[in-house]
């Protein structure tokens, strides 16, 4: 491949390379135009370094996205497609092409269905903050495929769950933040969606957990994963919303059987004061535990 290639020996390889796709050379051209746009968006640079891509010019580019599995996603070339949005694409691709291998290496058991008292054993799993390098192991045991793929910068989604040919649901995390609390509620949302929308995923299901969706399915799912942590019944008159201190914390998570930031998140949520419990929040980095380096 030739370095610094022109404009228009871009566009012949192009052409060239995305004949397959059976469009008109109309259509071609006008989405290579769409194409240089979003190459001058695109943190090239992060993108090879992490091996998406082989080099960081337009040609690079344009041959990954004409292949597979990044053709598939037609929100690449959708003109009112933002950067941030084709960054997420990207992501889902990638996170997609990390999930096959997973399956077809590990082998993982066949889906046959996840209930909400099989949710309430996982987060109880979160009393070690050390589990979360095993967690796509044990999770793999359930027929659920577990990835970690760190977020691209200036991509807004805290992770993904969808479903692969093969029948397995995938989750997919980008550790966006490295907070315990943010990684198990993140983690539990998705998969309390695989619970109430299993029918629904050959459609990948986004998630933002800072933003407040509106929409159904997520205060569904929201609703899911936060039962999964503590009883309703209990948390409605909890002694953490009365009491303040670290130690009251601790105490109502080891009665609940979860990690105490779960505990401090969920309060720091529901009160709108982010500033609480600082020390519990932050002892823990997940991205740390798993070796990913920001």
């Amino acid at each position: 491949m030739k370095p610094n290639k022109t404009h228009y020996e871009a566009i012949d390889d192009f052409v060239h390379n995305t004949r397959s796709c059976h469009v008109s050379p109309r259509e071609l051209i006008e989405r290579f135009v769409e194409l240089q746009k979003l190459h001058k968006q695109l943190p090239m640079k992060d993108l090879v370094r992490r091996g998406w891509f082989q080099t960081p010019d337009l040609t690079s580019l344009a041959l990954v996205f004409f292949g597979k599995p990044v053709a598939q996603t037609s929100t690449l070339f959708r003109k009112s497609a933002s950067a941030a949005q084709s960054l997420l694409t990207l992501w889902l691709a990638q996170a997609r092409v990390k999930a096959e291998y997973a399956c077809a290496t590990n082998i993982p058991r066949s889906f046959t269905s996840l209930n909400k008292s099989q949710l309430r054993e996982i987060a109880g799993l979160s009393i070690d903050p050390m589990i979360v390098k095993i967690l796509p192991a044990k999770l793999g045991d359930m027929g659920i495929i577990l990835v970690y793929l760190p977020a691209l910068s200036g991509m807004k989604a805290d992770g993904a769950v969808f479903k692969l040919s093969s029948g397995h649901p995938v989750v997919a995390l980008s550790l966006r933040f490295p907070r315990l609390d943010y990684f198990w509620f993140t983690l539990m949302h998705e998969l309390a969606h695989i619970v109430l929308h299993a029918d629904k995923l050959d459609q990948p299901i986004f998630v933002d957990v800072e933003t407040e969706e509106e929409a159904v399915a997520e205060k569904a799912a929201n609703k899911l994963a936060k039962d999964s942590f503590v009883e309703r019944s209990s948390w409605r008159n909890c002694e953490p919303k009365y009491r303040s201190g670290n130690e009251v914390v601790v105490k109502y998570a080891q009665e609940q059987g979860v990690h105490p930031s779960i505990i401090a998140g969920l309060l720091r949520r529901e009160s709108g004061n982010y500033a609480r419990y600082a020390g519990i929040i932050n002892e823990h980095n997940v991205r740390k535990i798993l070796s990913f380096h920001d």
